[in-house]
């Protein structure tokens, strides 16, 4: 089957000020360090985050670790990213994204239309198994630190 076989998306890991977009805390950073550790020998082939730094941050321990250049998936467009994801030739796909963006990229991956990330989650993780033919299933977790 072309393109990963499993999308991991996460939602960016804590940060110092909603209002901008300032690093992580230091229970972010910590929770960055533990994706790292989770996934560094996961069979990670590409790395997501959108333009803002907290999604960079989140990913940047595991993108030194393995090593991977994260990719940049601009704006709130749940198809295109869907489709830059699927791109990926083989492997794991991690997506560092928002409580606006993760909910609607599994959608578009076809592995749910349910799922909510409240603005005071950040240890929400969804694992999506993809099939052939479209679609996935979906596996909701926690990771905490």
């Amino acid at each position: 089957m072309p393109g990963p076989s499993t999308v991991v998306l996460v939602r960016h890991a804590e940060l110092q000020s909603s209002s901008d977009d300032s690093g992580l805390t230091a229970t972010g950073q910590k929770r960055a360090e533990l994706l790292e550790f989770m996934f560094q020998t996961a069979g990670v082939t590409a790395l997501f985050t959108s333009e803002l730094r907290r999604t960079k941050d989140t990913a940047q321990p595991l993108a030194d670790r393995i090593p991977l250049v994260p990719i940049v998936l601009p704006g709130l467009n749940p198809a295109a990213h869907r489709d830059r994801v699927l791109a990926v030739p083989s492997g794991v796909a991690l997506v560092v994204g928002h409580t606006n963006t993760v909910p609607q990229l599994i959608a578009a991956l076809g592995a749910g239309n349910n799922v909510k990330i409240d603005a005071n989650e950040f240890d929400r993780m969804f694992i999506v198994s993809l099939r052939d033919g479209g679609g996935g299933s979906l596996l909701s977790l926690h990771y905490r630190v």
